[in-house]
């Protein structure tokens, strides 16, 4: 099955929801769920630009992302370029789930602190401004790239990476649902305890099956194994299989 953004942001709301009914008052553990996340996701990115040998700066970090948006997906405007690129994002498929399905309650913590602790993770001394957000109400979601001053010059030095990686960069949806769904455990495992991970999990494999069936809980659990902090896409995973 092809998954997209919005499966992605199924999985996370479904876990969100079932921490803080399982553990009232535990916003906190969800902050670092989703701190811990996105400097796991950043930290790949930054993985990846070294071995193309790329600095890692706020410019290289745009040109490193693990996922590329659908056409139609999203819609952004960019009202500034220079000396810092803005973008004011007017269509998420995150918000627009989160909508419809309910979790604007939880969606607004992810986009508070997901995007600021994806770029600490690429190179924690980058600083990204964030500002309004669609999960709040607001009719965009408002991100300064401090730094990325995307001249002409430099927009085609980013379009030189693209060429150079390709797809390499890219992981799949099924990847980063495993990812959010690993981690969260973790994190709500740690900060609490195995009693309450296992009751979140529970709760959300249940409602994850009855929307996707028990084949993608599975999928889930086998992801389980994997390691989010080391970037897969330079490994021979092909050759993971002489293992088992």
């Amino acid at each position: 099955m092809n998954y997209t953004a919005r499966d992605h942001a199924f999985i996370y709301g479904v876990l969100a929801q079932e921490l803080l009914a399982a553990a009232p008052g535990s916003e906190d553990v969800l902050k670092q769920c989703i701190e811990v996340y996105g400097l796991q996701r950043g930290s790949r990115m930054g993985q990846t630009a070294d071995a193309f040998g790329d600095a890692r700066t706020m410019q290289t970090y745009l040109a490193y992302g693990e996922w590329a948006p659908a056409p139609g997906e999203m819609y952004i405007e960019i009202p500034e370029e220079s000396p810092s690129a803005v973008w004011n994002v007017k269509k998420c498929p995150w918000s627009q789930e989160w909508a419809e399905q309910g979790m604007l309650d939880v969606g607004k913590f992810y986009c508070k602190y997901v995007d600021r602790e994806l770029v600490h993770g690429f190179h924690s001394a980058l600083e990204l401004g964030v500002g309004t957000t669609q999960t709040n109400g607001d009719a965009f979601c408002y991100f300064k790239w401090n730094g990325a001053d995307m001249t002409p010059e430099h927009k085609e030095e980013n379009a030189a990476i693209g060429r150079k990686v390709g797809s390499v960069r890219l992981k799949t949806w099924a990847y980063h649902m495993g990812h959010i769904y690993k981690t969260m455990g973790e994190v709500i495992e740690k900060q609490l305890d195995a009693e309450v991970r296992a009751r979140v999990y529970q709760k959300a494999d249940e409602r994850i099956a009855v929307r996707y069936g028990e084949t993608l809980v599975e999928l889930l659990h086998a992801a389980l194994v994997l390691d989010y902090w080391v970037t897969p896409s330079l490994k021979a995973a092909q050759r993971l299989g002489e293992l088992f």
